[in-house]
This record gives C-alpha cells, structure tokens and sequence, in this order.
C-alpha cells in the first residue's frame, strides 16, 4: 500500500489542533516541524524495507535529535512532539489498515 503523505499530514494535524498543546508555536514554523517528522519517518521506513520491523526508538531519536538541532527554542517541548505525532500516525495507519501487528 502506497502512504498518502499529505493526508497523513492533514490527520496529524486535525489531531494536534483539537489538543491544542503546541498552539504557540507559529503554524508556519509548526508545519515544518511536521514535514521534518515525516521526512524522516519516510526515510526510516525506505531504509529498513519490509523485511525489518519498525525499531520506535531509534526513529524517536532520529526526530528528536533533527529537531533539537533545528528547533532548540521549543528544546522543553519536542519529546512530547515527538511522541504525540508518533502516536498520532499510528493512529492514521490504523485508520487505513495499513498496520499489520505481530
């Protein structure tokens, strides 16, 4: 299956609208910060192919340490960022049925 990204993206972002925790952060500079999560997401992905499972931590760190690199100004706020878009495409890859769980 084929991942649609930027419906992903609208359905992250739905979803850290209606939780309103990162409202502070401009929605320009807020949209990058997602893109920069999905790039690397996709990346992770293309890297470890379909044979590899999904290692949560080590693409957690990679984010993290991408965004605490580009965005140390919100330093307090990324792992919970972090966290909640992992959770949150989680959340859109079962919506579509595009997880399969072992």
């Amino acid at each position: 299956m084929e991942l649609d990204l930027t419906q992903a993206k609208q359905y992250i972002v739905g979803k850290f609208k209606n939780q309103g925790d990162f409202d502070f952060i401009p929605e320009q500079e807020f949209s990058a910060m997602l893109d920069e999560l999905i790039d690397i997401d996709s990346k992770y992905l293309d890297e470890i192919g379909e044979d590899k499972p999904y290692d949560e931590d080590e693409v957690f760190d990679r984010m993290l340490a991408a965004l605490n690199k580009k965005y140390s100004n919100y330093k307090t706020y990324l792992m919970r960022l972090v966290d909640d878009y992992m959770d949150f495409m989680e959340e859109y890859l079962v919506s579509i049925d595009a997880v399969e769980w072992e």
